[in-house]
This record gives C-alpha cells, structure tokens and sequence, in this order.
C-alpha cells in the first residue's frame, strides 16, 4: 500500500474526465448548429466527428462565435444568448438519462474519499448541468455543493476555461495555495487554464469516449505541450501519480 500525499488537493475536470458527457453533449450541440446553419447561413460545416475534435471542452457561446467568426453581421449577441440558452436545455436534457462516470472513476473518487484526500470538482457547465450529470452518473456522493465550482456560475462574471478563474476561486474557496493543487484535465483549454492559475501539478486525461483510440497518442502530446506533467488514459492510474513513497 502507498500512503497518499494528503497536502495536495486534487481538481477534478468534469466533462470528458470525471463524467463521460462530452459526446452526449457535443452530438446534442452538433444537431442543434445543423438547425442554427439553416437560419443563418455562412457557418463553416463540420461532420460529427469533426466537431467532436474540435469543439470538446468549448463552452458553446465560443463555438458558435468560431462558426461564425464575423459574427457581427451574421448572428448577434441577442440571436447567441438564444441559442446558447437552447443548447443548454438540449444537453440537460440528454445529459439527465445519458451521462455516465468515466471508467474506473467512482473507484478512484472512493479510494481517495477513504483515504482522507480533499478533492473537489472545477468545470466550465453550469451547475445546472453539473448537478444533472452527476445525479446521473451516480456521483453526487462524491461531490457535495461545497466543492462543485462551476466557470459559468460560481464567479461573479462567467468567465470560462482558459481562463484561471475558475481555478483561482476554487483554491481560495477551499484555503489550498495553487501550488499545492492537482488538476486532471482533458482538454487543451483547461490545460491552458491549469498553468495560467499557476497550478502545481497538472495531468492530463485521455479516457474519455470522446478520444478515439487513434487521437490518444496525439491528443496526450498536445496535452503535455499545453503543460501537461504526465498523462494517463486510465483513471485508476492517478492514484499512483499521487501516490508517495512506498511504506
């Protein structure tokens, strides 16, 4: 058995980390910008597939606002606001039936519960959407209020991944110095976010669904080049990332 290194604390992504959702909701978002196309013409077209690369860890606000990079002309902010909104219907409403926890994550978030570790989760979703989630995934044990941050509504101005806000509050709120902090992230943006906030410890994630086995490779290198420490594509494997000396 390896004792654990009980001064640090872990920050959780959630979408495509510590929840499988970033395919749900990324399908949910696609289907929705194939509608938005029809009533504003001139988005750039992208295949399921495609989308998924390209957009996973993106709130859709900056989704649309890279569909549409004249934005100004095509859509306007009153036209987003809409459509932010009934994306985020949309995405709760697949995500409450849908959304489950990544591979080998309730074991870890367990072990690391019994254990006495302090851990919390840090992400762009609402907490509406977070609390869906969870409650689907069966994770809410694991998480109360107290440590569920949320990018879009924890912060007194929603300000997202790659932002370290987000990452800041957290550690205020939960008296840790960034440098003693560990964050587990999938997606290039809270990598990003991760070293802005001046985390200690950064890990990347490549379980999730959404990374095809053929971008896993690719995915961990750029995730590393964003500032990633190490990288691990089994959850169970950062217990031995934190894990100190043998006793």
């Amino acid at each position: 058995m390896k004792a654990l290194q009980h001064d640090k604390v872990v920050l959780f992504d959630h979408d495509g980390t510590v929840v499988d959702s970033e395919t749900i909701a990324l399908k949910s978002a696609w289907r929705l910008t194939n509608e938005v196309a029809r009533e504003f013409p001139g988005a750039q077209h992208y295949e399921l597939e495609d989308f998924v690369k390209s957009f996973a860890g993106k709130p859709y606000r900056e989704i649309l606002k890279k569909l549409y990079p004249d934005s100004f002309t095509t859509i306007n902010e009153r036209d987003i606001d809409r459509l932010v909104a009934e994306e985020e219907k949309r995405a709760i409403e697949r995500l409450t039936v849908e959304a489950k926890a990544t591979q080998g994550t309730p074991e870890v978030l367990s072990y690391l519960r019994d254990d006495g570790f302090k851990y919390a989760l840090v992400s762009n979703s609402s907490l509406q959407r977070l609390s869906a989630c969870l409650t689907s995934a069966a994770l809410t044990d694991y998480f109360p209020s107290e440590h569920v941050f949320s990018a879009h509504d924890s912060l007194p101005v929603a300000r997202p991944k790659p932002l370290p806000d987000i990452y800041l509050h957290t550690a205020k709120c939960l008296d840790a110095d960034v440098s003693d902090c560990v964050a587990v992230e999938d997606s290039l943006s809270g990598v990003r976010a991760a070293v802005a906030a001046g985390i200690g410890h950064i890990i990347g994630y490549v379980g999730g669904t959404h990374i095809s086995e053929d971008e896993r490779s690719s995915r961990a290198d750029n995730l590393q080049s964003a500032g990633a420490h190490q990288v691990i594509e089994r959850m169970h494997d950062l217990i031995g990332l934190l894990s100190a000396t043998p006793v």
